[in-house]
């Protein structure tokens, strides 16, 4: 079972931040220890999600991390050892040459460990298609084995595994290649939170999709769905990774729980974006059990609602999943692998073991 960690200064109920909020939380180093005891714990990846590329227009969101995510990532990476990270990024807000510049390049500073969740606009499904298709082709401007640094012939690089693409399409004109070495993982891993709008994009180009459903019966009908996109674009139910989000009120009872799940949404009272567990450890361990049984899920992505939600399921939750065999250590030095993904090979070897 995977298990991604969405990263919140407070928390990822509306109303966490009344609970002893501090300038420190807010902090790169506030931000970077909550991860390291993530990564110490198991989890798979990080999620940086900004809030799904939405502007603030006349108020400040306490759940949004206060840095851009691929400037943050840049700086985690650095620091942190096993954990994947996937920063948002929005399609409508980016130059797509720029785009699969800065992720190459940050798929290089964390050794292969790195992933875009892609926030494609809505009602321009062409648009976005071209947008992944153009992004994912510049990824592949240079072979796995082209950069030779042969000192003694003087040659840098095997001009012949440098490929420009030249993009001519609808919406954008991009000649490429760009200047950074393939990544160690093929390709950056792409994300996409699945809705009703972009069924198809995620089917086409997702290697993790991410699920916000709030029932059960809802997660069950969506991963059947999802699965019937899959084939009609000629991929496998095996090709992707699909997570539900969690959003877990764990503590010592399943009383403090509930006391800590009412008194937030008596201040707020907001829609939790995914599946709620209140209890003790074991009993949260033991929902997600169901869960992962009953929707056939790959696995989870946890949305703590509060800072004291998250150190109970890093600490008390994780070991319990684990006591119960649905974790397991990685070995994996890349996200892909970790995640039980393929190693995209470049086209050109493609077609090359075709001819």
């Amino acid at each position: 079972m995977l298990l991604g960690f969405s990263l919140s200064p407070f928390g990822h109920h509306p109303a966490a931040w009344r609970e002893g909020a501090s300038l420190e939380e807010l902090s790169f180093e506030g931000l970077l220890s909550r991860l390291r005891r993530a990564e110490d714990a198991g989890f798979d990846f990080a999620l940086l999600g900004d809030l799904l590329g939405m502007r603030p227009q006349d108020a400040l969101s306490s759940t949004a991390t206060p840095f851009e995510p691929t400037t943050l990532v840049a700086a985690l990476a650095t620091r942190l050892h096993r954990i994947g990270l996937l920063a948002a990024a929005a399609t409508f807000q980016h130059e797509p040459y720029n785009l699969a510049r800065r992720f190459a390049s940050l798929d290089q500073i964390s050794q292969g460990r790195g992933g875009w969740l892609a926030i494609p606009s809505v009602g321009e499904p062409a648009r976005e298609r071209e947008y992944i298709e153009l992004v994912s082709g510049l990824w592949d401007s240079f072979e796995d084995d082209a950069f030779i640094y042969d000192k003694a012939n003087a040659r840098f690089f095997e001009p012949g595994k440098m490929h420009v693409l030249d993009h001519r399409g609808e919406y954008f004109s991009v000649r490429g290649p760009l200047n950074v070495n393939r990544s160690p993982q093929g390709r950056p891993v792409i994300a996409l939170l699945l809705t009703k709008e972009n069924y198809d994009l995620a089917a086409e180009f997702g290697d993790v999709i991410l699920l916000s459903e709030t029932s059960e019966e809802r997660t069950v009908e969506v991963v059947r769905e999802f699965e019937t996109s899959l084939k009609t674009v000629g991929r496998r139910r095996d090709d992707v990774r699909l997570l539900s989000n969690v959003v877990p009120f764990v503590a010592a009872t399943r009383d403090m729980a509930q006391v800590q799940h009412d008194s937030l949404q008596s201040m707020d009272r907001a829609e939790l974006p995914g599946l709620v567990s209140i209890g003790n450890p074991t009993e949260v361990a033991h929902t997600i059990e169901r869960w992962r049984v009953a929707t056939e899920i790959d696995g989870f992505t946890i949305l703590p609602p509060t800072l004291s939600a998250a150190e109970a399921f890093k600490a008390d939750v994780v070991s319990e999943l684990r006591r119960r065999g649905l974790l397991k250590p990685r070995s994996g030095e890349t996200l892909r692998l970790n995640l039980g993904l393929k190693h995209p090979p470049h086209p050109a070897a493609k077609e090359q073991r075709i001819s």
